[in-house]
């Protein structure tokens, strides 16, 4: 199991690998009309509708040892740290098999 641990707002947040029935209920929790399938989630509306409220209503779910006021008084570039974490501790097989799939997919493009 993959683990990383990463300083936000002054705590230091263990991000631990979960397993995947674990994220599938994440997902579903985060976005209950998801029915947990992740490819249900409309990332585009998500953005567009992006305030800070969905940041203190959502990190917390994620990690619970946050509240609303560690958000708050986090940084930009902890919140970056700790999304980064959380893929690369539990997507980075994914992560290293899109970029030869995405090359091999570029390369049988027809050239012009």
């Amino acid at each position: 199991m993959r683990s990383r641990i990463v300083s936000f707002a002054g705590k230091d947040i263990n991000v631990q690998e979960k397993k995947i029935g674990e994220l599938e209920a994440l997902i579903r929790e985060l976005f209950p009309e998801s029915k947990g399938d992740i490819s249900r989630v409309d990332l585009g509306k998500l953005l567009g509708e992006a305030n800070f409220d969905l940041l203190y209503s959502k990190l917390p779910k994620i990690f619970p040892e946050l509240t609303k006021e560690d958000v708050k008084n986090a940084y930009m570039s902890e919140l970056e740290a700790l999304v980064e974490a959380l893929v690369d501790v539990n997507f980075l097989g994914i992560k290293r098999l899109l970029k030869p799939m995405l090359s091999l997919a570029q390369a049988g493009l027809p050239q012009k």
